[in-house]
């Protein structure tokens, strides 16, 4: 469970918020406060008042995977295989379990063919891939996602969906603009002007009246459901 209490950061003013475990979407018009929130959850930023509390723990003491909207401008290496190993480096795991690491990491992620490739010759969908596994292999308490999806087409983002649902992290927490990838969340987060707009829950669809239409994840959710043959977070 994230807590959320009598919060002040930057733009953001939050009375209380509850997070339950699972995915959970951020929306909201530019400007509203999405990353500032996201880097509350992360720690990388500390609220002027009020506290932040991660399954009983300040962010602090947590291990969060960070994946922003333009992810080289994190990268520290110039190899994949190098910048996929670099968590586990840092913690000094022995070089023969991180390198058995790195290549499970890269076969679940269907990036193995590119361990040997300098990053920037690399794609934009490549890089948000290699970003993604470099956040995974530490096996985070919580993964966050800071517009990933901005500039990725739909069929790359569907695949992406569908790595973060398999990957069993308790709490990912992700912003974006695009209601078919929101369909996702069990819990969507809407941001105005540093406030939460909304807090709706879409575990029920009694939860909230959205409108049957594009902007609609309901929409997204029966849709998935058609291709998938069911639910489509049970059937990736």
């Amino acid at each position: 469970m994230i807590r959320i209490e009598s919060v002040k950061a930057g733009i953001l003013s939050i009375p209380s918020c509850l997070i339950s475990q699972g995915i959970c979407a951020i929306t909201g018009s530019n400007g509203s406060g999405k990353t500032t929130f996201l880097k509350l959850l992360s720690g990388i930023l500390t609220p002027a008042e009020g506290t932040v509390c991660i399954n009983g723990k300040e962010p602090s003491d947590l291990k969060v995977g960070w994946v922003g909207e333009y992810p080289d401008r994190n990268m520290l290496f110039t190899r994949v295989f190098d910048e996929l190993a670099s968590p586990l480096r840092f913690v000094k795991l022995p070089c023969k379990e991180i390198e058995k690491e790195v290549i499970r990491c890269a076969k679940d992620l269907e990036i193995s063919h590119l361990l040997c490739r300098d990053i920037h010759g690399l794609s934009g969908g490549e890089l948000v891939l290699v970003a993604f596994g470099a956040a995974l292999i530490a096996k985070p308490d919580l993964l966050i996602l800071d517009e990933t999806d901005s500039h990725l087409d739909d069929e790359f983002c569907t695949h992406l969906d569908l790595i973060i649902k398999k990957t069993g992290i308790g709490h990912v927490v992700f912003s974006t603009h695009r209601p078919e990838r929101i369909a996702i969340a069990d819990e969507i987060i809407t941001l105005k002007e540093g406030r939460i707009l909304r807090h709706s829950s879409l575990s029920e669809k009694g939860s909230y009246a959205y409108r049957e239409y594009l902007d609609d994840p309901w929409f997204w959710r029966r849709i998935y459901a058609e291709t998938t043959s069911g639910d489509f977070r049970e059937n990736p």
